[in-house]
């Protein structure tokens, strides 16, 4: 009986670090990817760029992150104060029992001085 105890705490500390060790790369590069989209951001407001290649930008600063999302996931918003930039993703795991999808949202917006 001991022994089945010990086996079954053995299963559940290393299922718990397989999770874990999936789980916190997206995690971490999504706070990565908002670092990076919060600089692209601060200096698209005083430069002039169009939208496209602000979305192109974004676009390729993700892919740089192994982060994969196309242009119309990309949402570019003028205000009169400044620029915002908002990005919706999803990443997929293939965990050994049950495969999950985790969505993202980066946001970052600039108001000019």
């Amino acid at each position: 009986m001991e022994k089945i105890k010990a086996l079954i705490g053995v299963l559940v500390i290393a299922s718990g670090f397989y999770v874990a060790w999936n789980m916190i790369p997206p995690y971490f590069h999504n706070g990565q990817f908002q670092e990076e989209l919060d600089d692209i951001v601060r200096r698209a407001t005083y430069t002039a760029i169009n939208d496209d290649d602000l979305k192109q930008r974004v676009v390729e600063k993700a892919k740089s992150m192994d982060i994969f999302i196309k242009d119309d996931q990309v949402t570019v918003t003028h205000t009169g104060m400044g620029l915002g930039i908002s990005v919706k993703y999803r990443v997929h795991l293939d965990m050994l029992v049950h495969p999950t999808d985790l969505d993202f949202t980066a946001n970052s917006l600039n108001k000019r001085i």
